[in-house]
């Protein structure tokens, strides 16, 4: 069994021997303190704290890994006021809109069949439409035109309000914990862009100075009179080297 002094020496040794990452915890802004923790994460391949704290990735296997980084600078925070209310109300509306249609596309189709199922294979067979089946082709072509307007349009909409759900949840929700509900929420939206100076261990061996641009965000939701301050989520990275991007 090791005495004191000589317990107290591997001590010693094992903190010379942390990380710069490790180390720098203890004064870290909180933004310097999610990209010592992404770092780490990444380092270890640790999804599960990556998923977290990030939605892009830093692969060892591929992008090397960071061993010591500093912040260069970091941008002003733009502020944006999600629209989670209004999008709500939007896909609502398409929705409604697009079944109403469907509604009377199917009774047009009831009422039109025989003479549509005619005229499509008249169609379909190579043969000229005059008069009254032309005006029939030309109206189920219009009905169908509207139907895949008005589908595209219900997507962008949902397409739009999970973009803005998902940034909100993901800062506000803590780990660990269910999503939590922004639907009667006014949210906020802050992004910051921050420059990193950083030494980049290659998967090949080298170490090389890298410079690497990251976005973060974090959201502020109200409700009432109640305040939630989210964390800080990395969405975006640009990494440069020898004056150019990667």
């Amino acid at each position: 069994m090791p005495r004191p002094r000589f317990r107290s020496r591997i001590l010693l040794l094992a903190t010379l021997l942390a990380t710069p990452l490790a180390i720098a915890c203890n004064s870290a802004s909180p933004e310097q303190q999610v990209l010592i923790n992404f770092f780490r994460a990444a380092r270890l391949r640790d999804n599960t704290t990556l998923a977290n704290i990030a939605a892009v990735s830093f692969d060892p296997r591929s992008d090397g890994s960071v061993q010591q980084f500093t912040i260069a600078s970091m941008g002003p925070e733009q502020r944006r006021t999600l629209q989670i209310k209004q999008l709500t109300a939007d896909a609502a509306r398409a929705k409604a809109e697009d079944e109403a249609l469907a509604k009377q596309k199917d009774a047009y189709q009831a009422a039109n069949l025989h003479d549509l199922q005619r005229v499509v294979q008249a169609q379909q067979g190579g043969k000229a439409l005059k008069g009254h089946d032309a005006e029939l082709l030309a109206a189920w072509t219009k009905w169908s035109a509207d139907e895949r307007q008005s589908q595209r349009h219900l997507t962008e909409v949902r397409t739009r309000l999970a973009n803005e759900r998902a940034a909100a949840v993901n800062s506000l929700t803590p780990p660990g914990r269910p999503d939590i509900d922004v639907s009667n929420m006014d949210v906020d939206i802050i992004s910051k862009r921050v420059t990193v100076n950083a030494q980049v261990r290659t998967p090949d061996g080298q170490t090389v100075p890298r410079t690497i641009v990251f976005t973060l965000q974090r959201g502020v939701g109200r409700q009432g009179n109640q305040t939630i301050e989210g964390r800080w989520i990395i969405t975006d990275l640009e990494q440069q080297t020898a004056g150019s991007r990667t």
